[in-house]
């Protein structure tokens, strides 16, 4: 039997989550360029990528029953707060790091890269962890010594790849919108451009990011015991 986080803690980590999916809509606001607002889209609609990812093949999670749900199958709950929750995570700090990305190369130089990933890492476990071995707002099915304090710890890299990978896929979409001649399409066509290719960074840097991840499974094949059905 999993522990049960209490209706009134995920109501909680639920209001978190839309309060933080809400500063990255403040951060739009401020600035309002197409890539952008076409990157928050992405990233706020990163639910069928999260179901992908917790089935029993992949993290093996279950979430609390308490939660809201996008929707629910056999069972099992995607919760909505966990959409708001990549929405911001890949999307308003993401969107920081590449509008602030001159600075950060200028400061760190060939070590931005490998910083980013460091530090994208490291996230990873100080968020979880907390949620998972305290809140127990969700549950790991992986076997003994695949976890830590309860988290699957090869989410660590895999975190890293994630943020990584769309922060150089809107860098690179935002350079190649950016040097396209502004004169060849109307105003309008090229928002809905860069739109779609802010969006289209995101969502192909999951895929990518999530076929690497995959042969980490494969070849380690972590997975326990779960009541998942699939």
């Amino acid at each position: 039997m999993n522990p049960e986080a209490g209706t009134l803690t995920v109501r909680a980590f639920e209001l978190v989550a839309l309060l933080l999916w809400g500063s990255g809509i403040l951060f739009l606001r401020r600035h309002p360029k197409p890539l952008y607002i076409g990157a928050y889209v992405g990233a706020s609609t990163l639910a069928l990528f999260d179901w992908t990812f917790n089935t029993r093949w992949f993290f093996n999670v279950s979430y609390d029953d308490s939660f809201l749900a996008l929707w629910r199958i056999d069972g099992e709950v995607q919760p909505i707060a966990l959409c708001m929750t990549y929405a911001f995570y890949f999307g308003c700090p993401l969107l920081l790091a590449v509008h602030h990305r001159d600075r950060i190369d200028a400061a760190l130089g060939r070590w931005a890269w490998p910083t980013v990933f460091l530090v994208s890492s490291l996230v990873n476990p100080l968020f979880e962890i907390p949620l998972v071995r305290w809140l127990h707002l969700w549950t790991y099915h992986q076997r003994s010594g695949f976890e830590l304090a309860g988290v699957a710890w090869s989410n660590t890299w895999f975190s890293g790849l994630l943020f990584t990978s769309c922060y150089g896929a809107v860098r690179l979409a935002l350079r190649w919108t950016e040097a396209a001649p502004a004169d060849r399409l109307p105003v309008a066509e090229m928002r809905w451009r860069d739109m779609a290719f802010g969006a289209a960074a995101i969502w192909s840097a999951f895929y990518i990011s999530m076929q690497v991840q995959l042969i980490w499974y494969v070849v380690a094949t972590p997975w326990g015991t779960s009541p998942r059905p699939f």
